[in-house]
């Protein structure tokens, strides 16, 4: 576990700072209920991920996810201006779509097929947690620090994507990818701007040439830049159809930037925050470990098939180094932007503008 991170999030354990948190943000006294079971699911989320952190890899993926869920859950109440607990639809948010058609029969096929297994998100918490957290990608430009952030649209319920649809869109699966030879979903993104006047543009890798006609299609120009391609759209595309964005959290630039890279979007044109992909790929992974156990250990264990395995254990990893960090760091640049709209309005500046994007080059 990261210790830097979790004393961070030590404060949601704290009935005084939430309270705290939860006014700058809403506007509202928190009660003491709900400051309860914030701080609760907070308590919790911390032990499952420190269990997972000391467990074997046969149970880890599965007290992950409940440390995922319980995170995610404080943050969310955190956020949450209306009722508290009570209102929160039951259930995880997702279902597995034909998973025991794609692992019955003989082990090895199965494994073989673990990228294909599918699931469909549907009410719950996962659904409560992107609307409460706005689906926004906290990005980061030329720093450490976030530099501006993208609130994509809420998409709608019903969507199906596969474990190698997540996975192929991790920047820090990378190292994997390249040894599999596994068709990749991102391209590290070289510079950008954006600007009201000029648009959006961005340098980016040759990797892009594979996935470059879905940008076409959603009005985005191309221009071939050497081995590289310039990627560009006026400000209302932008808006329209912001990129799907992801950082490299584990493989960071300088061991403190994560690494921005332009992503593939999905076949249903939705767009999720990193928190969201996140946490999509530890349901997978925690669903797999609880209620397949066969497969996970025979996963595990070396058997015949299991050539996803070293990119499943580097996304365990990825989740358990990177949601309790992307946690934090969506709190407190939730923070810093309800105070600067105390502060412009206290100037007597418009606080309702929109901030998805910078407002000069970056």
């Amino acid at each position: 576990m990261q210790g830097e991170i979790w004393q961070s999030l030590l404060s949601l354990e704290s009935r005084d700072v939430v309270s705290s948190w939860h006014k700058q943000i809403c506007g509202r006294e928190l009660s003491a209920r709900r400051a309860k079971e914030i701080t609760s699911s907070a308590k919790q989320a911390r032990e499952f991920f420190r269990n997972s952190y000391q467990s074997n890899d046969s149970v880890k993926p599965l007290l992950s996810f409940y440390g995922v869920t319980s995170l995610g859950r404080s943050a969310l109440l955190l956020l949450k201006r209306g009722s508290g607990e009570e209102a929160l639809v039951p259930g995880h948010g997702f279902e597995t779509v034909g998973w025991l058609n794609t692992l019955s029969g003989d082990i090895s096929a199965g494994l073989s097929a673990l990228g294909n297994l599918k699931i469909r998100t549907r009410a719950g918490l996962f659904t409560d947690f992107v609307r409460e957290t706005g689906n926004c990608m906290c990005m980061h430009v030329n720093s450490a620090a976030v530099d501006w952030r993208i609130p994509y649209d809420i998409p709608p319920l019903g969507e199906e994507f596969t474990l190698e649809d997540l996975m192929s869109r991790i920047p820090d699966l990378k190292g994997e990818h390249r040894r599999s030879s596994q068709v990749i979903g991102y391209t590290s993104v070289n510079s950008m701007s954006y600007t009201e006047e000029r648009g959006f543009n961005a340098k980016i890798f040759k990797q892009f040439e594979r996935f470059k006609d879905s940008y076409v299609r959603s009005g985005f120009s191309i221009a071939r830049d050497g081995d590289c391609f310039n990627l560009s759209c006026d400000a209302a595309t932008f808006k329209r159809c912001a990129p799907q964005f992801m950082h490299a959290y584990v493989n960071k630039m300088f061991g403190s930037i994560p690494a921005l890279h332009l992503v593939e979007p999905f076949a249903n044109g939705s767009r999720y925050s990193q928190m969201a992909i996140t946490y999509m790929v530890s349901y997978c992974l925690g669903m797999l470990c609880r209620y397949f156990p066969t497969h996970w250990i025979s996963l595990l264990g070396g058997e015949k098939g299991d050539a996803l395995w070293p990119a499943i254990n580097s996304a365990q990893k990825y989740i358990d180094s990177s949601f309790p960090e992307l946690i934090v760091e969506f709190i407190h640049d939730t923070l810093d932007q309800a105070r600067n709209a105390v502060a412009e309005n206290s100037n007597g500046e418009n606080a309702d503008a929109p901030n998805m994007a910078p407002a000069a080059d970056v």
